[in-house]
């Protein structure tokens, strides 16, 4: 509501002829992010000045002490304003955007204060929004299985606790926690998943984390689940929105159980729930011959991710001057039937990597177990013609020979890549001498190797596309194995068809096997109710779908629906799936009949399942739906009884989360250490109350708990009209309203018309700028029911000239 009435004023303002000058509070933006509310003098259309008070407050250390001292030194305005000429000569450009009404804040390099450049090479510093010391959530997930056939029939029940602790804000200490419970007809179990507690400092960046923990990846040292110590930059966590390169990782970590859809090459392999574990993605890779893979994760709270894997190795090319490390210790764990377990060795584990210049990054990376070690080193050079990285490690187990393998991987983006800079070809060798990247692990012939990768997309024109992969494999004791593929896409408006040839030569074919791919894909999108309908066939693996959904999103209220068909040679597979998403809750209904060819049996599933969190900000308590990471425990004014907030509003109306005046709201932050904005609404509220902005925005740590409250005392908003004794209006003025505590600006329009909002009741005088007046202009704001109060017309007796 604020926004809306701070547009109207300004554009009230701005219509002024232009030798008008006037102050006014405008929105102020620097870089992305949006600092707030600040008070401006404009003359016409001119910015001319800035509020200082204000300013330092925005600005917070983003300018040095002595910067702030020669301000105050040089400026003349007795005003506490700064004119925009003297902050332009000090290196601050300030722009105001007529068709947005914003200002635009710019800070040239110099003039940043020294303690704003890290170790994170210029990247902005992390300044927290103020949130709870205590922060608690709890999230938790409900599962009933039924699964029936002619000859069996069992049920089983499972609650997936997820609990995060943090205590100090966004410089304390973060813990999160895992925890399974399943009962089946055989009995309850309990099952601890991974725990680990962290302390994160975003400006250097450094996580230290101790528990259950991943370890770092480079070279041909992947990563590893230990149960241990690791300090680590971890970029892509601590500052998201810095770009330094994809992650490399084959490994798909889920916390909680989530439907997983997986895409090769673009086409859907494979879909169902995974329960919490971590998946290797490499097996598959190469076994389907293919070069990437996505993943699209879909958990029961309503949260979606999408996951993007590739064979290629994703080098890191980091900027000049810029660090990336992780260094762990600790004992590897797998999941086995009672949850989490420890081997019994010990393992240490890190890298480093820095970017010597824009276009070299160099590094080196080395593990040590009980077994053996591995050493290793990585160079990643840039030109014109492409990126080239090579990587060369050895390792030694004990009592055994040494292993050494080298790599070299090339990637450019040449004539096909269409409107992505993306590389569209890529080259890699590999060659392996008993190389083995876990020492612990039985080392045999698949460790002695020649690998050649290559995959060329050429993009031909918006309908049409080709690719073109190979991968040879040359063993000292085998068969070599040799695929190549080719591919052709065509697309138009809902319909794909793919067509192309595969060639093999491995193990699993006594000769060469040669086979046609065709693939026919159409799907149809309803933008006005969300309804996607779809027809799959890929002749490989003589697999065809049919798909109806409309599964909705995570607002409030929604129902979605999925139907699935799906036959192959093997089996076939009918799916429903009924969503509906509470403001507190989100549940689902799934049933399954599976149909197995070779026998003709049926296998039927019904699923129930239920998800739910609660959050605690100090004192405050907040029920809603949130997963991991921090959230925003909203709660309504005492002025507001009875009355519902819409959290996340979106351009229809449509809330996320709500708070009631019995219950907080509990909202998730989607993005640690970024801007996180929320735009809130009063549907129900008194006429004329002001609920404030209407939109908020936190930069919050990884799990804090921050608590916002909707509404205040200061509610009320007055409206009326100045005259002068003689009935004229007083036009285009200005002036202030104090009282209270209080001293807000007032303007007028061509009738004389004034709108103030955000008082408290109580007794408040007018000033009208360049007016004298005889007796001062008194308005009484009274408790009540109507927020909204017509003070009626004022008739000014000027004290001398009036205009003056």
């Amino acid at each position: 509501m604020r926004h809306l009435m701070l547009l109207f004023c300004s554009l009230l303002c701005l219509s002024l002829p232009t030798t008008a000058a006037f102050n006014v509070t405008l929105p102020i933006v620097y870089g992305d992010s949006e600092l707030g509310q600040l008070p401006v003098r404009v003359d016409g259309m001119t910015l001319t000045a800035l509020s200082i008070p204000d300013l330092k407050k925005l600005l917070s250390g983003r300018l040095s002490e002595s910067w702030w001292a020669e301000l105050e030194a040089k400026n003349t305005d007795k005003n506490g304003f700064v004119s925009t000429e003297l902050l332009f000569k000090l290196g601050v450009s300030a722009k105001l955007n007529q068709d947005t009404l914003v200002v635009a804040l710019f800070i040239s390099p110099e003039t940043l204060a020294e303690q704003n450049i890290s170790l994170a090479n210029q990247y902005p510093l992390f300044i927290p929004s103020e949130s709870g010391r205590f922060a608690w959530l709890n999230s938790f997930n409900a599962r009933y299985d039924s699964i029936w056939s002619d000859s069996l029939q069992e049920s089983a029940t499972s609650i997936d606790w997820l609990s995060q602790l943090n205590i100090g804000g966004s410089n304390g200490l973060n813990v999160q926690m895992a925890n399974y419970i399943d009962n089946d007809d055989v009995g309850t179990d309990f099952h601890r998943g991974e725990w680990k507690a962290f302390y994160d400092n975003p400006n250097a960046p450094m996580r230290i984390s101790v528990g259950d923990v991943s370890t770092g990846e480079s070279g041909h040292i992947s990563s590893i689940a230990i149960g241990g110590l690791t300090i680590e930059s971890r970029y892509a966590d601590l500052q998201p929105n810095r770009d330094i390169s994809p992650e490399s990782s084959q490994q798909l970590f889920l916390l909680e159980s989530a439907d997983v859809d997986v895409y090769v090459n673009g086409e859907r392999i494979s879909g169902g729930r995974l329960e919490p574990g971590r998946y290797n993605l490499q097996k598959l890779m190469l076994g389907n011959g293919a070069n990437d893979i996505t993943v699209y994760v879909t958990y029961l709270s309503g949260k979606q991710e999408t996951l993007v894997f590739t064979q290629f190795y994703n080098s890191r090319l980091l900027e000049k001057g810029l660090f990336d490390y992780s260094f762990s210790t600790g004992q590897p764990f797998n999941y086995g039937e009672s949850g989490i377990e420890y081997n019994d060795m010990w393992v240490t584990t890190g890298f480093v990597e820095y970017g010597f210049l824009d276009w070299l990054t160099i590094g080196a990376n080395g593990l040590s177990s009980d077994d053996g070690v591995v050493i290793g080193s990585v160079v990643t050079l840039s030109s014109d013609w492409g990126n080239i990285t090579g990587r060369f490690s050895m390792s030694h187990i004990k009592e055994q020979e040494t292993g050494n393998i080298v790599s070299i991987d090339y990637e450019h983006s040449v004539i096909g890549r269409g409107e992505t800079q993306s590389p569209n070809l890529r080259l890699a060798i590999e060659y392996s001498d008993d190389f083995t990247s876990q020492p612990w692990a039985k080392n045999d012939y698949m460790n002695q190797f020649a690998r050649y990768l290559g995959n060329y997309y050429w993009q031909i024109n918006p309908q049409f596309d080709f690719t073109l992969s190979g991968r040879l494999t040359t063993f000292p004791e085998l068969k070599n194995e040799f695929t190549a593929s080719s591919l052709v896409n065509w697309r138009k408006n809902n319909l794909s068809i793919g067509v192309g040839v595969e060639y093999e030569e491995s193990e699993q074919y006594s000769e060469a096997d040669s086979r046609l791919l065709f693939t026919v894909d159409w799907s149809w999108y309803s933008s006005s109710d969300d309804y996607r309908i779809g027809l799959s066939y890929n002749a490989k693996d003589e697999r065809s779908r049919f798909y109806l959904s409309n599964e909705g999103s995570e607002k409030v209220g929604d129902m979605g629906i999925r139907a699935e068909i799906e036959t192959d040679p093997y089996q076939e597979k009918q799916n429903i799936l009924a969503s509906y998403t509470n403001n507190r809750y989100r549940s689902e209904v799934e049933i399954t009949r599976n149909n197995s060819k070779s026998t003709d049996d049926d296998t039927y599933q019904a699923s129930f399942r239920a998800n739910t969190a609660i959050g605690i900000v100090d004192g405050d308590i907040g029920w809603g739906r949130a997963s991991s990471g921090p959230f925003v425990v909203a709660g309504l004014h005492p002025s507001l009884a009875n009355n519902t907030a819409d959290l996340d509003v979106d351009q229809d109306g449509t809330a996320t989360a709500q708070a009631t005046s019995l219950i907080d709201g509990l909202y998730p932050l989607t993005q640690p250490y970024a801007n996180n904005r929320i735009d809130y609404n009063m549907k129900d509220a008194p006429l004329g109350y002001d609920w404030g902005e209407g939109q908020i925005t936190f930069m919050p740590g990884v799990a804090t708990g921050h608590f916002m409250e909707i509404g205040s005392d200061a509610s009320y908003t007055i409206k009326g009209i100045l005259e002068f004794i003689d009935g004229e209006p007083l036009i285009y003025y200005q002036g202030k309203i104090d009282g209270e505590g209080q001293s807000l600006p007032i303007f007028t329009n061509k009738k004389g018309r004034f709108f103030v909002q955000g008082l408290i009741p109580g007794k408040y005088v007018i000033k009208i700028d360049g007016i004298k007046t005889l007796s001062p202009i008194t308005v009484q704001v009274s408790k009540g029911q109507n927020n909204l109060i017509d003070v009626g017309t004022f008739h000014i007796t000027c004290k001398g000239v009036c205009n003056e």
